[in-house]
């Protein structure tokens, strides 16, 4: 009996063997995603959740692997590599070379991109790019390619606030390669422009208000056609956004000037900067009005020095900052008048932002009583009108036009002064012509006492 018994148990054994062995060996019909699952799941959430995965990696769409490779594979520790033959037609991932033009038999192709109203001439001009010229003419592939700015499977549009292309996160998708010390130094391309980007004005509009409109890298340097603006059109590309200020400067002598730097010569943070630490030289007519109204909480009789450094700090500072370039052409002011004439030209503009501020708070403050000022509000706006407009006529450098332009911002607040000036008058004389009603309202009141104590006296006896 017993060894009956053994016989089957070896039987029974060597039956679960073969069955194992069976399991093992037989082929599961797999597809991509049974590998690759991270992957799958970046590409369903990503623009490109229509592709599949040979599109761009060739190879089958289904493959018959045993089950035991399949374990081995999802179990693999990190950094262990496995090989599967994925057929004749598997390219496997892409060279970075590679990538522009594999991205470009869709982005190129006019018929499929079509129903999607996408453009088709990115490849063309990533060819024209600094970091294209760096891969096709250099074959250096640490340049930038498509993978680098808009990822590989999780690709997300601009508009979506997780993209790399998405305005708040531009700077840093850039950053990656133009803060990396190592790589720029080689390149010889400084490292620090992100980070002036971010103390610049269009960064502050950026990162402090959230303000997707404002200027990233890709506004001034183009996002698939990625060059520096030569300073022979760093006005034209300003100009897209600051149309006026470069209208008027085309008209100034320095436009005319191959030397000059354009708009960054001022705005561009001074020496030692790369011209992206761009910095506003004019504060907008609101701001100014509130720190001069802050200032009289502290001060009710300020000079004009403090009146200047509250509400307007940043003229002289800027300017001073970027004389050393100035005085490369002026360098002698005995004989050259163009620095104390700008200087002038600052402090009459600073007189002038001084008068619209006084008048603008003292138009608030008697709007709060019981005067009507609307008329005079509505007079006011004119020089609203022409304080904004002394920004750009600035760049002009004309001193004429800028004095006519101050000359009219004066009139316009002297006028409304002037009618301010009358209606405290009225509301005075509509005071003092009170004064008499009030006597005799109060000797009225006095007579009626003493007549009443006279017959209270009379005709109340005491009990």
């Amino acid at each position: 009996m017993n060894m009956i018994r053994l016989r089957r148990d070896i039987t029974g054994f060597i039956l679960v063997l073969s069955v194992a062995a069976a399991v093992c060996a037989a082929d599961e019909t797999v597809d991509c995603q049974s590998c690759h699952a991270k992957q799958q799941g970046e590409l369903s959430t990503s623009v490109h959740v229509a592709l599949q995965c040979r599109d761009c990696h060739g190879g089958g769409e289904q493959y018959g692997l045993p089950a035991d490779a399949i374990r081995r594979f999802v179990e693999r520790t990190p950094g262990q590599s496995m090989t599967f033959d994925h057929g004749a037609g598997f390219s496997g991932r892409p060279r970075r070379a590679d990538v522009p033009n594999l991205c470009g038999d869709c982005h190129a192709d006019v018929e499929r991109m079509n129903p999607y109203g996408l453009r088709v001439d990115q490849l063309a001009r990533y060819w024209t790019s600094g970091h294209g010229k760096t891969l096709r003419d250099k074959g250096d592939d640490r340049a930038a390619v498509c993978i680098d700015c808009h990822g590989s499977h999780g690709v997300q549009t601009g508009r979506t606030p997780t993209s790399r292309t998405f305005p708040l996160n531009i700077p840093d998708t850039c950053a990656t390669c133009h803060s990396n010390v190592d790589l720029m130094t080689e390149f010889k391309l400084p490292t620090e422009v992100v980070a002036e980007y971010r103390h610049s004005v269009h960064g502050q509009l950026l990162f402090d208000q959230g303000d997707t409109g404002a200027p990233t890298c890709a506004t001034c340097h183009g996002n698939h056609s990625a060059v520096p603006p030569g300073f022979a059109t760093v006005g034209a590309v300003c100009g897209q956004c600051h149309a006026h200020a470069s209208e008027n400067f085309a008209t100034s002598i320095h436009a005319r000037q191959p030397e000059h730097k354009g708009c960054v010569q001022c705005h561009g943070g001074g020496p030692n900067r790369h011209f992206h630490d761009i910095q506003r030289i004019t504060n907008p007519a609101g701001l100014m009005i509130e720190r001069y109204e802050h200032l009289l909480t502290t001060d009710a009789a300020p000079t004009r020095e403090r009146v200047v450094q509250a509400i307007h700090p940043n003229p002289r500072q800027i300017i001073e900052s970027a004389l050393p370039g100035c005085t490369a052409c002026h360098d002698d002011p005995q004989t050259d008048e163009s620095l104390p004439k700008l200087f002038e030209l600052v402090d009459r503009i600073g007189d002038a932002e001084i008068q619209y501020v006084r008048t603008a708070q003292r138009l608030n403050e008697m709007a709060r009583g019981v005067l009507l000022v609307d008329r005079q509000r509505f007079l006011f706006e004119d020089a609203k009108t022409h304080l904004i407009g002394l920004a750009p006529l600035q760049h002009t450098l004309d001193i004429e036009k800028l004095a006519a332009a101050v000359d009219e911002l004066d009139g316009v607040c002297g006028t409304v002064n002037r009618e301010l000036d009358a209606l405290q008058k009225r509301l005075q004389s509509r005071y003092k012509a009170l004064v008499p009603i009030w006597l005799f309202a109060f000797a009225f009141s006095a007579a009626l006492y003493v007549k009443y104590k006279r017959l209270k006296a009379v005709y109340v006896q005491a009990p």
